[in-house]
């Protein structure tokens, strides 16, 4: 695992002489182990190295036979030796055991339809030194980040934002059409990024670029429901051993590797066939809350207990709040408005301490229909059917009435979620349930000059995707759009940034290549039977967890952060959002923000999410703007 970057500029004989150190120490902790560069007249092309596999000679740039070809490289290919051998037999000779020299091999071989056969996550830049061209790509999902700008007379590009800062031609600007998204997503989707002159490049892509011209062309895109005619108990068979394999390939590594494991069924999953494929005991490590309501720590530990593995546990305190929060403002190169990263760096930084390698449960929601809105949507369908002066009258004046609770998916947050947007699409109505600030509230919290330079609708990539979408059934439309919204923006992207901020290499075995492709095809009626989230998963982990695990509520890793911002936080909302600063940086109305402090903090209304995505913007805004 790593951090790349790289610049073309047709116009440069040469660059200045710092420049590439100066790239690679903004990135230093994705890859501690090892820093590369590859130059030449209009060129750079740099790595930072985490070693995972050959750790004696896999550093990078990598060449192939002859030179004509360079490489970095950013990622895992867990078939990487399936695909060595037939190179190998084509002809192909290997100086180095790593998988960055596969890819680079396959390419050679195969062109950009290597990106086909690579079974993993990836980014990575290929450079035709007598061509003087450059091949990029991402993996399909965005597990492994890449972001790209556009310079006068070439491109550069990198695995952070905040890398490309330094080469762009002006000081930092935000871009407020996605800072505008941003504050009903709760990050910022792609394409766009939260600075001008910056942009994401699409997963499932690639690209090839000459001077400054960016070709891109997409490789892949998820199906849904295309395999109607499998019967349950051959989805079950074929699932286990999907899942048992992708597991199993997925401990590869010359290093030990090590499970996340919150005590829900996605990490228990990782962790059973962890356990079972391992050569040694496994080491998992949790986080522990100590408000109740938030804490999964028993569960893991009987998990743990349950599988025989070597179990680590963390508090997670106050100080930690603190800490973390700072921390995290520096890693961050966009606003991102789930507080779940605090606790993820923590956790982290933690493990990190044992070893460099983890598995985790990332993507498993989004494989096997996990979320309670994906039930929420079924029953959503019979609620339209309800007399409006029912659905949008008594009902809507019944939930108002329902008290602030602090308690994780309390009926009253699912009550309230629920009866927005009734009168939208449903596709457009799930934004809203896992959003943040609705429009009439951004109107409201944003100053008119920002407004102003707003053109497109919220929701407006959301539209343009509708008539793409691959499921028949409302359920599986849903899936396909948290697969190129939710899961890219929100899971992959705090995964690849909290880890690796800690040097630690986090691994996303549910959403490998051959089990989602089988899973996504399933119809939803076996993925959920009856309406039952994750009925297919519970089926095939009944051999190996405890009756309480397979059929426990779904709580996810989230900290209380409406009671934190209410309580321990407060004093930080007091010193960023003093009347003067915030009519000094004319982005905010006052007022609005003042009211939804207090009402917040005198349990009026429950505004902990909007808070949090405020404060997140505001300390980025400070960080990268500001200063």
């Amino acid at each position: 695992m790593c951090g790349i970057f790289g610049i073309i500029d047709v116009e440069k004989s040469e660059f200045e002489a710092t420049l590439a150190s100066r790239l690679s120490d903004s990135i230093h902790h994705r890859g501690p182990d090892h820093s590369g560069f590859y130059t030449e007249p209009g060129l750079i092309l740099g790595n930072n190295r985490l070693s995972i596999v050959d750790l004696a000679s896999g550093n990078q740039p990598i060449f192939n036979e002859n030179k004509s070809l360079v490489i970095v490289y950013n990622g895992e290919v867990f078939n990487h030796l399936e695909i060595r051998q037939k190179l190998i037999t084509a002809g192909h000779k290997f100086h180095t055991n790593s998988d960055t020299e596969t890819v680079l091999h396959a390419f050679e071989e195969y062109g950009p339809d290597c990106v086909r056969l690579l079974n993993g996550m990836f980014s990575f830049a290929v450079w035709n030194v007598q061509e003087k061209t450059l091949f990029l790509a991402r993996d399909r999902l965005g597990v492994k980040p890449l972001y790209i700008a556009r310079l006068k007379n070439g491109l550069a590009f990198a695995s952070e934002a905040k890398v490309l800062l330094e080469v762009i031609s002006s000081e930092p600007r935000p871009n407020w059409q996605a800072i505008y998204r941003f504050f009903s997503f709760g990050y910022v989707p792609g394409p766009e990024s939260p600075f001008e002159g910056i942009r994401k490049f699409p997963p499932g892509h690639f690209a090839w670029v000459n001077e400054s011209d960016l070709n891109l062309t997409q490789y892949w895109a998820p199906q849904y429901g295309t395999n109607r005619e499998v019967n349950t108990t051959e989805a079950e068979n074929k699932t286990l051993q999907l899942m048992e394999n992708a597991v199993a390939s997925e401990l590869m590594g010359d290093v030990p590797v090590g499970v996340f494991l919150s005590g829900g069924l996605d990490s228990s999953a990782v962790a059973v066939f962890a356990q079972k494929y391992s050569s040694q005991k496994i080491q998992s490590f949790a986080l522990r809350f100590k408000e109740a309501s938030h804490d999964e720590s028993a569960d893991a530990r009987l998990v743990a207990k349950h599988l025989g593995l070597e179990h680590h546990e963390f508090l997670f305190s106050e100080e930690d709040i603190w800490s973390s929060l700072h921390k995290v403002s520096q890693i961050l190169d966009e606003p991102f408005g789930d507080s779940t990263v605090l606790p993820l760096l923590t956790l982290s930084e933690f493990t990190r301490k044992h070893l460099k390698v983890v598995l985790t449960g990332w993507g498993g929601d989004e494989v096997f229909s996990g979320y309670p809105t994906y039930r929420a949507h079924q029953l959503s369908a019979w609620y339209r059917m309800l007399p409006r002066i029912i659905s949008q009258g008594l009902i809507p004046a019944l939930v108002s009435r329902l008290p602030v609770s602090d308690k994780y998916m309390s009926f009253e947050f699912k009550a309230k979620r629920f009866i927005q947007g009734m009168d939208l699409p449903p596709e457009i109505q799930h934004f809203l349930w896992m959003g943040y600030f609705n429009d009439i509230g951004k109107r409201s919290l944003f100053r008119k000059t920002v407004l102003d330079q707003v053109h497109e609708e919220t929701f407006e990539p959301v539209y343009k995707l509708l008539p793409k979408l691959s499921g028949e059934d409302l359920v599986s439309r849903i899936l396909h759009l948290d697969s190129l919204f939710f899961l890219e923006g929100n899971g992959l992207f705090q995964a690849d940034r909290m880890t690796m901020a800690a040097s630690l290499e986090a691994r996303v075995p549910l959403l490998n290549r051959d089990l989602l492709d089988y899973v996504n095809a399933l119809p939803t009626k076996i993925k959920m039977k009856n309406g039952h989230p994750k009925d297919l998963l519970r089926k095939i982990l009944s051999p190996y967890l405890p009756e309480s695990i397979l059929n426990k509520t779904k709580k996810g890793f989230g900290p209380p952060s409406s009671l934190w911002t209410r309580g321990i936080l407060a004093s930080e909302f007091d010193r960023l959002f003093t009347r003067e600063k915030v009519e000094d940086e004319k982005i905010f109305n006052y007022e609005e923000i003042w009211r939804l402090i207090q009402e917040h903090r005198s349990r009026k209304v429950d505004h902990g999410r909007n808070l949090w995505a405020l404060l997140s913007f505001q300390l980025w805004h400070d960080r990268y703007i500001q200063s």
